[in-house]
């Protein structure tokens, strides 16, 4: 839709006229980003009110340059400094009037800044602000949830009439993302005692299930996490949002497993490709994939695919832990074409961000005996 909207947006001004045409083009642009960074904006101001964490803030596009890396927050500062966004986490219940207060406050800061270009549309610039920010916020507006995007529009007219398994996965979120905390800290037995809890008292639940597995991944049993995956595959109660989420962790288990030799690879890369393959088909964005296309490169010995692949699951990641793991097999790669001085150089960020994590611990003494 928004691809409809952005190109609405030069017609409406043009069919307007033509005095003052480029100044409008121009209040369209700044009109754009504004409205984008006021739906962010609005979104940390809400979520500061109604005790929903903003987990993390990323600072414009392209290349990471600086990451500021707090208790349960983490800042990250790109080379094109145009767009914001921003990931906000449950931890307090109930978790559904928070959001929803959120991202009302979000909605509201927007409108509020179009209805004023509106009552100064007689100047070129303004006029092309507030149609731009129309366009903006009309799409913000509109329903849409998938494995890649939640709109502010969803959390406004959908979540207050979500009810059975979605609304218990949403309010178990809190307790998810405390399990998640623990695991970004390296507290491993803190991590599963809340999964182990979450299983036992929603053992339906995907989000549980999946808090189990993270666990058990980090744990080094990669056997066992992927039979817990494995046995929600045919669950006739999941949709395709969900589908995507889950073949997107069988691909990662998968991989997981072969690479530590639990799972021989004639059977398992077929496999991971597949989930994956599965998961892009069903809506999970692509560009979160490529760090499990770098593992599957790594062990096939594609190392360019692995090396190119590993930078950028390293540059879009959404936590330290993520990044870590990115950088564990970006290493790997490099160690794979010889160069152990670039592989030492990748690994001391990984080892800054998370030592601890059996990947990069793993690697780390491969590098040190190489």
């Amino acid at each position: 839709m928004w691809k409809l909207l952005t190109a609405l947006v030069p017609l409406t001004l043009l069919l307007w006229g033509l005095s003052g045409y480029p100044l409008a083009l121009l209040g369209a642009v700044l009109g754009g980003f504004a409205c984008l960074a006021l739906l962010v904006l609005g979104q940390v101001l809400g979520a500061l009110a109604r005790s929903v964490r903003v987990s993390q803030l990323t600072i414009g596009v392209g290349s990471e340059l600086k990451t500021w890396n707090g208790e349960g927050r983490r800042v990250v500062l790109r080379s094109i400094p145009l767009l914001f966004t921003v990931i906000l986490t449950s931890v307090k219940s109930p978790a559904r009037p928070r959001l929803w207060g959120t991202a009302l406050t979000a909605v509201l800061l927007t409108a509020a800044a179009v209805a004023a270009a509106w009552f100064a549309a007689s100047s070129p610039l303004a006029r092309g602000f507030a149609v731009a920010g129309t366009a903006v916020l009309v799409n913000a507006l509109v329903p849409r949830r998938g494995a890649g995007l939640t709109s502010m529009g969803w959390f406004l007219f959908a979540l207050p009439r979500l009810s059975g398994r979605p609304l218990a996965e949403l309010e178990a979120t809190p307790a998810v993302n405390r399990a998640v905390t623990a695991l970004e800290s390296g507290d491993l037995d803190e991590a599963e005692r809340i999964a182990d809890e979450l299983v036992a008292a929603h053992p339906d639940l995907l989000v549980a299930i999946g808090s189990k597995t993270g666990v058990l991944t980090l744990r080094g049993k990669h056997a066992e996490a992927l039979k817990l995956v494995s046995s929600l595959v045919g669950r006739p109660d999941l949709n395709q949002r969900d589908m995507a989420f889950l073949m997107a962790e069988m691909a990662s288990t998968t991989a997981n497993a072969v690479e530590a030799g639990m799972l021989p690879a004639e059977v398992g890369l077929g496999a991971a490709q597949r989930a994956l393959d599965g998961a892009i088909q069903l809506g999970f964005p692509s560009y979160r994939c490529s760090g499990v296309v770098a593992q599957l490169s790594l062990i096939t010995g594609d190392v360019e695919t692995a090396l190119r692949m590993a930078r950028q699951a390293a540059e879009v990641s959404e936590s330290s832990l993520s990044r870590a793991d990115a950088l564990a097999s970006v290493a790997r790669a490099h160690m794979a074409a010889g160069d152990n001085a670039a592989a030492r150089e990748a690994l001391a960020e990984a080892e800054r961000l998370a030592g601890w994590s059996p990947r990069v611990a793993e690697t780390s003494a491969r590098l040190n005996i190489a």
